[in-house]
């Protein structure tokens, strides 16, 4: 057995037992993060689809330059198609009607239950620009399996998503090390004077030569952003903004990080202050630093993720910065770096209950509109004893200010 058929055996067996719990003969992805899920392959251009069975088969169908990438999965079988030809103007949804015909036939599912991905998801970018069979898989699938049933897919997929394996967890750990090797160089670049793209070009590009030059690194990337002074208070928002704006003596500068080590994610943000912190500003970090030792303190497996959000918003309530603290303490990473639909959900109103494997970002913030904000994100994975902090390097004030 090879290695990375060894390291997706856990994965395959917790796809069966999923199928067979949801009585699918087949969940078919087309979303590269899904399609990563099923098989350890992470597409690139998003034409690639995977099906699985409850048998533990999995078969990739990817376009014939990906050919390699797909053999690095686990998948049990991998086909290839041409998506477009000088011959005609058809796209991947037309040229792969046919395999995908002969490959639901051959795997013995064309008639079957068929889950898909019935519903609305963030995706990653894998690409500069990326293809979405989205809305037409429906007709895709009636196309290729016309006696074929289609069954809402996402209960499979939501609980195949939530907890990751060992392996998968050490893909996270790995992007998280590299990360911070990253982040403990830059600092020397956050000085008076340099301008907020500066310093997220000092961070990522890197981070991605240290993460190609990793032995255990195929695909890498890194996606960086600073706001600086009043700009660190509008990191609250659901993206982060680079701006043009030259940091100053006194600044708080918080810097933003999502990178991808072959398809799995990371999260993570350090705020610095560009010389010794003053009396609000310290007050600040002491409430951070504290809501974030309190939503570790709770983390459990069967510990309600509401609980955790909770810990951490008492603190900064009992600080003074509760109305500061905007959103929830956190949200699952590893498939995904931004979406907040897949357990667990670490937010005030949050049903789920965390279990091991669970993966996701801790993220207790302050934002102070026209005066600056701080986040403090770690990424952390649950084990049985408790959780694991994946981003343990600047974690204190020693670190994060800056002598000027």
């Amino acid at each position: 057995m090879s290695g990375r058929t060894a390291a997706g055996g856990e994965r395959l067996e917790r796809i069966a037992r999923t199928l067979g719990d949801e009585r699918l003969d087949a969940l078919i992805c087309t979303l590269p993060e899904n399609v990563l899920l099923l098989s350890g392959y992470w597409p690139v251009v998003g034409t690639a689809l995977a099906v699985a069975t409850p048998g533990g088969r999995v078969a990739v169908l990817a376009p014939e330059d990906e050919r390699d990438l797909a053999h690095g999965g686990w998948a049990t079988e991998v086909r290839t198609y041409t998506p477009g030809s000088l011959e005609s103007l058809a796209g991947p949804e037309d040229t792969v009607r046919e395999p995908l015909t002969a490959l639901l036939a051959d795997l013995g599912v064309a008639s079957g239950r068929l889950g898909w991905e019935d519903g609305a998801f963030y995706q990653g970018a894998s690409y500069a620009a990326m293809y979405l069979f989205g809305s037409g898989v429906p007709a895709l699938l009636s196309g290729t399996a016309p006696r074929g049933t289609l069954v809402p897919g996402m209960p499979a997929i939501s609980r195949l998503r939530s907890s990751l394996t060992p392996y998968e967890v050490d893909r996270v750990r790995l992007g998280c090390a590299i990360a911070g090797e990253a982040f403990v160089a830059a600092t020397g670049t956050i000085r008076p004077g340099r301008s907020e793209a500066e310093v997220a070009v000092a961070i990522a590009g890197p981070l991605e030569v240290r993460g190609l030059n990793h032995p255990a690194v195929r695909r890498t990337r890194a996606f960086a952003w600073c706001m600086s002074g009043p700009h660190s208070a509008l990191a609250g928002a659901a993206y982060a903004r680079t701006r043009d704006r030259r940091l100053q003596e006194g600044d708080l500068v918080l810097v933003h990080c999502n990178t991808y080590i072959d398809g799995y994610w990371t999260d993570i943000t350090r705020t610095y202050c560009l010389g010794q912190p003053d009396e609000r500003q310290q007050a600040m970090y002491d409430a951070i630093a504290d809501a974030r030792d309190a939503a570790l303190a709770e983390i459990a497996p069967d510990a309600r993720a509401a609980d955790v959000d909770a810990a951490a918003r008492r603190v900064l309530a009992g600080r003074g910065f509760g109305d500061y603290f905007t959103h929830g303490i956190g949200h699952s990473v590893g498939f995904s770096v931004i979406s907040a639909d897949f357990p667990p959900r670490l937010h005030p109103a949050s049903p789920d209950r965390l279990a091991v494997g669970m993966t996701f970002n801790i993220e207790p913030a302050i934002y102070i509109q026209g005066y600056g904000g701080i986040r403090h994100c770690d990424v952390v994975t649950v084990h049985e004893d408790g959780p694991e902090v994946l981003t343990g390097f600047q974690s204190g004030l020693e670190e994060l200010a800056i002598a000027v």
